[in-house]
């Protein structure tokens, strides 16, 4: 039985339209504020800040770089949100991956939009890491050129980063809800 402050919220952890999934969060709202464990729950390890913005286009229209240009300006503006000095201290693990890895996804759409822009092969280094295996020729046929950056580079790019920046940090995830007094329980809106 919930003691006299607690209270239950039902969380979208996707922006938008129809979420897949949703957190129910059990909290003292004596603790804490709704507002605040709506806030932090964008951190959490299936919300909005760790999903990237930017969706995926081997198609190589230029007609993309608007939409490629907004999505840049959005995760932009998510790394500048992403200030550990917003949130509480137990948080600043958690705040400093997903950073991490927005940051990474921007520098990724950077790349391909400076492709789809000039024709010039993506970099080869980020933020220290020697990207140079994933290095691609660039064919002089656009067709195959774009195949070249979007899939194979991209994927190469992404699976190296992957194992750079590493896994969520759970542990410090759970230990910050544990610090808050902070229950939570996924659901799928998926049957």
């Amino acid at each position: 039985m919930p003691s006299v402050g607690q209270i239950t919220l039902r969380i979208p952890l996707e922006q938008g339209g129809q979420p897949e999934q949703i957190v129910v969060a059990t909290f003292d709202e004596k603790r804490v504020s709704a507002a605040d464990v709506k806030r932090w729950m964008l951190l959490h390890e299936n919300g909005f800040y760790s999903t990237p913005v930017i969706g995926f286009s081997s198609d190589c229209k230029t007609s993309d770089l608007r939409k490629m240009e907004d999505a840049i300006q959005k995760t932009q503006q998510i790394v500048d949100d992403l200030d550990s000095n917003k949130y509480p201290p137990e948080l600043s693990d958690v705040v400093a991956y997903l950073k991490n890895t927005q940051s990474f996804w921007l520098w990724l759409a950077e790349q391909e939009r400076a492709f789809l822009k000039t024709g010039q092969p993506p970099g080869t280094e980020y933020d220290g890491t020697n990207l140079g295996k994933c290095e691609t020729p660039i064919a002089q046929n656009r067709s195959q050129a774009c195949h070249q950056v979007f899939l194979k580079w991209h994927n190469c790019v992404l699976e190296t980063m992957q194992k750079q920046l590493g896994s969520y940090p759970k542990q410090r995830w759970k230990a910050f809800l544990d610090a808050y007094g902070i229950q939570e329980r996924l659901e799928s809106t998926i049957d």
